[in-house]
Parts: structure tokens; sequence; C-alpha cells
């Protein structure tokens, strides 16, 4: 009996070693904190592998201004008689320096650059001095946006001759293209490790038809074609979308219930930013949040219209415009949003001096701070307009906006 009690005794030892045994191989096990390899019979002792830093945050200051036109009034303030050249340096001397404090700059070119061959013009059918073209750039352009309805005011040649002087002044584009291959081509500004996407797109060309067979020549407002078009530049390794659009009425100050939807339908195919221009005149901005498909919420920032960046149009709030500066953080882990907003009311000063026209870009904050000294081509009636207007304009731009960022 002892015998079949100790042998009882060492089966049940026996059967609970194996039943620990087997959890032991279920149970994963804590990672080694060494590797031991033998050599020459000494255990070497490998240094654990260094955990990956954290990407760190960065930053990109975008400034995005609207309408840039040169009207008839312009071309003659622009002409210099004695070197026989359009100068317009002098109309962003008062806010180059604001502009070149933006790590990417972007602007509507709302006139065409077909050359003198065409003759220049303003209104109604605009082209301007291609000397335009280089001096953008030289004030601190990163990019023009071309898709308006002004496209084709000097019809297919226009548009590509236009493109030919952007690309000789080394001037990135988009809105207008040369070919479909062209077009299905997002434009890219990379700076600070943050890549940002620029599309365009422009209501319609003033009834001139794009030609039969070639709609890549001007990017019209389409769902589908913006859909596409903002997926292709995720796809592409894009952090951000901005779609610059071309659209609303003509000096209405509120952005209507048409660029409401298609600001909607551009955040819901994945854009971030909507950057708008056409009714000359400054319309509020706001962050919009949308539903999409699965009932998620995405938001976007919109500014439905930075105003008359320059032109010759003047009172009724369309010599004003709006400068908009955006502070876009890519985070440490990989996201990236706007982060804060901000509007810089601006004025296009008319005034004639020994008979010439003259017009100049002031940034308002800058110009009317009370250390600024006064610059003596404004005198004190214009300073007071100046200072109702970037009151009125601050007031006006955040009237509908919400919520403060994008999250």
């Amino acid at each position: 009996m002892k015998r079949y009690a100790l042998s009882l005794l060492a089966l049940g030892l026996a059967t609970s070693l194996i039943g620990c045994s087997q959890k032991a191989f279920m149970q994963p096990e804590p990672p080694p904190q060494v590797t031991m390899k033998v050599v020459s019979a000494q255990p070497v002792v490998q240094p654990l592998p260094v955990a990956q830093k954290k990407q760190e945050e960065r930053q990109l200051t975008l400034l995005a201004v609207g309408d840039i036109m040169v009207h008839q009034e312009q071309l003659e303030a622009a002409w210099d008689p004695k070197k026989k050249v359009y100068d317009f340096a002098p109309f962003f001397a008062k806010v180059a320096p604001l502009l070149k404090q933006g790590d990417v700059v972007l602007g509507n070119l709302e006139t065409t650059l077909a050359g003198s061959q065409s003759r220049y013009t303003g209104y109604p059918q605009f082209n301007s001095p291609e000397s335009l073209a280089p001096l953008l750039k030289q004030v601190g352009f990163s990019a023009v946006t071309t898709a308006n309805n002004h496209s084709l005011d000097r019809r297919e040649a226009g548009v590509l001759a236009t493109i030919a002087h952007l690309d000789q002044a080394g001037l990135p584009h988009t809105g207008t293209f040369r070919s479909a291959e062209e077009r299905n081509q997002p434009l890219f500004l990379e700076k600070n490790g943050i890549k940002l996407a620029v599309l365009s797109y422009t209501y319609g060309t003033n009834g001139i038809p794009i030609p039969k067979g070639k709609p890549y020549l001007v990017n019209l407002i389409q769902p589908a074609l913006i859909k596409q078009d903002v997926t292709r530049a995720k796809l592409m390794g894009a952090d951000l979308v901005a779609v610059a659009l071309h659209f609303g009425n003509e000096y209405q100050r509120l952005p209507n219930q048409a660029q409401k939807n298609i600001a909607d339908m551009s955040i819901q195919a994945g854009a971030d930013l909507i950057i708008g221009h056409h009714p000359h005149v400054v319309q509020p901005y706001e962050w919009r949040t949308v539903t999409m498909a699965d009932g998620s919420k995405r938001t976007g920032f919109v500014a439905y219209s930075l105003g008359n960046f320059v032109s010759a149009q003047r009172r009724d709030y369309k010599d004003v415009g709006a400068i908009l500066k955006l502070d876009i953080r890519k985070q440490a882990d990989g996201k990236t949003v706007i982060n804060h907003s901000e509007i810089i009311p601006t004025y296009v000063h008319y005034y004639r001096q020994a008979g010439k026209r003259n017009y100049v870009i002031y940034p308002l904050p800058q110009t009317l701070q009370a250390n600024a000294p006064r610059d003596p081509q404004i005198n004190a009636d214009t300073y007071r307009y100046m200072q109702r207007i970037y009151q009125e304009i601050m007031k006006h731009v955040a009237s509908i906006s919400g919520q403060k960022k994008t999250g």
C-alpha cells in the first residue's frame, strides 16, 4: 500500500509539474533585459535597442492674400517713362517686409501675362506686363493661383504665355495648365518639414469657352474633380491641403449659401483649408465642421474672400484686402493642424504726385501702430479713414466665426 501511495504521490507531482510547464508555455515571456552570446566561453552583453525619439513638433507660417489685379489706371501708375518699363515695385514697398515673414505666401493672380504683342489692358479683359511675375517673387510670394474668371482673357494662347512667364520667373503656380499630365500633378510647397498641397478652381471664365478637348487649361469648380485632386494630394504625402476657390457674388460682404456648400464639399473631400476670392471685398472666415459619410465629424478653416490685395477699385470696401496668417503645426504624433489664425487688414492708398498716379498697399496694423512714423503720403483724413476701416474689418471677418481652431 505504501508503494502504491508513493506511486500516486509521484504521479500527482509529475502531473502538477506538467500543468505548470503548459501554463508557462501559454503565457508570453517578459522581454529579456539583455541578450547573452557566448564567445570564447565569455558572456557578451548586448545593449538594449535605443527607443526612437518622438518627432519634434514643426511649425510653418502661411500667408495668403486675395486678388492681384492690374487695371488700366495701374498700368499708367507703373509705367516709368524714363526707363521705358513697367515698374510695380512701389505698389508693394510697404507690405513686402510683412510678406517676407511668411514661410509660404500665396496670392491669386487675376490677370494674364500674355506678352506685349497681345497689348496690355485692364478691365474687362486683363493682360499685364510680364515683369509683374518676377516682382511678385521678389516681394515674397511663394506661389500664385491662376484659376479665375479672367484666366481665358487672352484665350488659350494667353494661358500658355502666362504659364511660361511664371515659369521663367521661377514662381510656382496652379489652376491653369499646359496638359492633362501637368494638371494631375498637385502643387506642393514644402518648408520646415511640412508638405503643403495647393489646388485652385474657378466658378467660370466670364463666358469664354474652354477649348474643346482641353479641359485641363482651367480648373473649374466640380465636386468630382476636387475630390479626385484632394485624394491624390493626400496619397502623395500632403500634410495639409489648401483649396483656393474663386467663387461668390461680387461686392457682397457676406458669403452666400453656394459658397458654404462648396466649402463643405471640399472639406468632406479632405481639404483642410479653403482660401476664397472673387467678391473683391473681404468676407468673414470660420472654422467649419462637416459630417462625413460614416457619421464622423471633420473641421476645416474657410476664408470666404480675402478681397482685393491690389487693384484700382475704390471705396465701398473694394480698396481693402486681408492677409490671412495661419500658424500650421506638425505635431510630434505626425498630425498636422492649423493652430492659430489671424487676419491682417490692408488698404490700397491712391494718390497723385507730379501728375502721376500712385498705388501703395499698406498693412493697417503696422501703419497705424502708435510708434509708427507718419507717412508723408497719407494725410490726416486718410489716416482717420484707415483707422475706421481697420476696426470695421476686424469685427467683420470674425462675425460668423464659431470655433477657435481645428484641434
